[in-house]
C-alpha cells in the first residue's frame, strides 16, 4: 500500500513539473494559462521548392532581367518580336477638301503686280510725297489721304485728287494700300472657298451635256452651232452653250447679269486643234474689290473644253 502511494506521488510530481516547465502556456492544466499567440501566415518551408513550370494554358512570365537570363541561350531559341501591322487602306471621305488659297503677297508677287483695274483708289500716306505738274509742285504730308492712280513694280503713282494733273510716286509699302488689300482679301477668301465648295457640289450632280434641255435656257432655245462648229450667238451677245454651262453649275463665278462683254467667236489653234474662242468680260469680287475680269471660253466639237482667265487658271 505504501509503495502505491509513493508511485502516485512521483507521477503527480512529474505531471506538475511537465505542466509548469514543458507544456505550452495556453495548454497548461494546473498552473495559470498564458495567452494564445495570434494566427499569422504559415512559415515558409525550409526545403527548396522545385518549379514544375507554368500551369497549363498560361503564358510564362519572363524574368526581371530577360537579357541576362537569355545570354547563354542558343540564338535559334530566340523569337523575334511580332511587330507586323496590317496595311489599312484610306477610305475616301467623299467630302469637300478646302483648297490652298494663295496669299495676297503671292497673288501680287509681293506687291509688284497690281492690275490697273484696282485704281484709282484712296490711300493714306505714311511718308511725305512731292507731287509735280507743269506749273509747279507741292508736298503731300504723311497721314494725308491721296489718290493712287496706278502701280508699277512696287511703286504707286499718287495724285492729290482723281482729277488733279499733279503726280508723284511712293513705294506701295509706304501707304496703307497693303492693309486695305489684306482686309479685302480676308473677306474674298471666305467667299472664294464657298464658291469652290459650291462648284464641287455642282460637279457631282451636273449634267454632262448641258443645254440639251431647252428649259435650261431663259430664252427657251437650246444650244446651237453652225456647220463649222461655231457656237451661235444670241441677239444680246450671249451664247446658249455658255449660259447652259453656267446654269448647270459647271462654272459658278460668272453671273450672266454681270457680263459686260461677249466677243464674237474667233478661231484659234489650241492643243494643236482648231478651237473656237469666246472672250467674256464679267464683273466679280476680287481681293482688290469688284472688278471687270477678262476670261476666255474654249469651244471644240460642240462643247466647252475649258474656261480660263488670262493667267491660264480655270474659271471656277
Amino acid at each position: 500500500m505504501k509503495s502505491l502511494f509513493v508511485t502516485l506521488l512521483i507521477l503527480g510530481a512529474a505531471f506538475l513539473g511537465y505542466d509548469y516547465f514543458l507544456a505550452r502556456p495556453w495548454d497548461r492544466v494546473v498552473f495559470e494559462k498564458g495567452p494564445r499567440p495570434a494566427t499569422g501566415p504559415s512559415a515558409l518551408p525550409t526545403h527548396t521548392i522545385e518549379d514544375d513550370g507554368p500551369a497549363p494554358g498560361t503564358t510564362p512570365t519572363a524574368p526581371a532581367d530577360a537579357s541576362v537570363a537569355k545570354t547563354d541561350a542558343p540564338k535559334s531559341d530566340e523569337k523575334k518580336a511580332d511587330d507586323w501591322q496590317p496595311t489599312i487602306p484610306k477610305i475616301p471621305t467623299n467630302e469637300f477638301v478646302v483648297p490652298t488659297i494663295p496669299t495676297a503677297e503671292a497673288v501680287t508677287k509681293n506687291w509688284t503686280m497690281i492690275p490697273k483695274q484696282a485704281f484709282p483708289r484712296p490711300v493714306v500716306l505714311k511718308k511725305d510725297v512731292v507731287v509735280k505738274m507743269s506749273v509747279g509742285g507741292s508736298t503731300l504730308r504723311a497721314g494725308a489721304t491721296a489718290q493712287a492712280m496706278a502701280a508699277e513694280n512696287g511703286t504707286l503713282v499718287i495724285a492729290p485728287t482723281v482729277t488733279s494733273p499733279a503726280r508723284g510716286t511712293i513705294p506701295v509699302m509706304d501707304t496703307d494700300f497693303p492693309e486695305q488689300i489684306q482686309k479685302a482679301y480676308a473677306k474674298w477668301k471666305v467667299e472664294r472657298i464657298e464658291q469652290l465648295r459650291q462648284a464641287w457640289v455642282n460637279a457631282k450632280t451636273r449634267i454632262t451635256e448641258p443645254g440639251k434641255d431647252n428649259s435650261t435656257m431663259s430664252n427657251g432655245q437650246g444650244v446651237g452651232f453652225d456647220a463649222a462648229g461655231k457656237p451661235k450667238q444670241n441677239s444680246d451677245g450671249s451664247y446658249n452653250l455658255l449660259l447652259a454651262v453656267i446654269s448647270t453649275g459647271r462654272v459658278t463665278d460668272v453671273d450672266p447679269k454681270k457680263v459686260t462683254h461677249w466677243s464674237l467667236p474667233r478661231q484659234d489653234t489650241i492643243d494643236g486643234k482648231p478651237t473656237w474662242v469666246v472672250d467674256v468680260t464679267y464683273s466679280t469680287s476680287t481681293i482688290f474689290g469688284l472688278m471687270d475680269v477678262p476670261s476666255h471660253a474654249h469651244i471644240r466639237d460642240n462643247q466647252l473644253i475649258r474656261w480660263i482667265y488670262d493667267s491660264g487658271e480655270p474659271v471656277p
